[in-house]
């Protein structure tokens, strides 16, 4: 999908970083458990939530529904933008 299909980039640039301080926050990243895909699992749940929080949020900031498949692919974006951040580097002398 082409996000310019269904967001501008104000709206594009909110959800990104929408996502991106939500899955900070619940730790997404930290979660280590098997990729279940039953729904039951707490990634998935917690993706749930998110998807629900953010269509909320983007109704409120821009006043019109978003397409789900836009929140989505946002929300994976997000993650994958999240993994490939480099580790920050150590200031002053390591021993």
């Amino acid at each position: 999908m082409d996000w310019r299909q269904w967001l501008d980039v104000k709206q594009y640039e909110f959800l990104l970083h929408w996502f991106m301080r939500r899955q900070r926050e619940l730790k997404l990243s930290e979660l280590n458990e098997p990729l279940a895909y039953d729904n039951f699992s707490v990634y998935d749940q917690l993706c749930q939530q998110m998807l629900k929080e953010a269509a909320v949020a983007y109704l409120e900031r821009f006043s019109q529904p978003v397409a789900p498949i836009a929140l989505t692919n946002m929300l994976h974006l997000a993650e994958l933008e999240l993994a490939g951040r480099p580790a920050k580097k150590l200031t002053g002398p390591t021993h």
